[in-house]
């Protein structure tokens, strides 16, 4: 498995904490049908640092979304993140050791 982790600075945390319901409901259905994907977890930290981490089951999955994070998300988003504030500054990819869910 392959996670997918983007970083961001400079979140409105508020903001992000109030409408994440609403960017939620529009990125699943768009990232459930992405070939391979296998889950996704989004972390805030006070500071305004956040992370969105996407699982799919390959490399080749992984690389495969690229576009779909590069170009849809932001074009169906883009009024959520305006009000997010903040920028992306990373993305990277690792592989995925462990895993567990309580």
């Amino acid at each position: 498995m392959v996670a997918r982790v983007a970083s961001f600075e400079g979140i409105e945390v508020q903001e992000a904490e109030r409408t994440m319901g609403e960017a939620d409901a529009r990125i699943r259905p768009i990232v459930a049908g992405l070939a391979g994907y296998r889950g996704r977890l989004d972390l805030i930290a006070d500071d305004g640092k956040m992370m969105s981490v996407t699982l799919f089951d390959s490399e080749e999955s992984a690389q495969a979304a690229e576009p779909t994070f590069d170009e849809e998300l932001p074009r169906r988003l883009g009024d959520l993140f305006a009000s997010w504030s903040g920028r992306r500054v990373s993305v990277e990819r690792y592989n995925v050791l462990a895993e567990s869910r309580a």
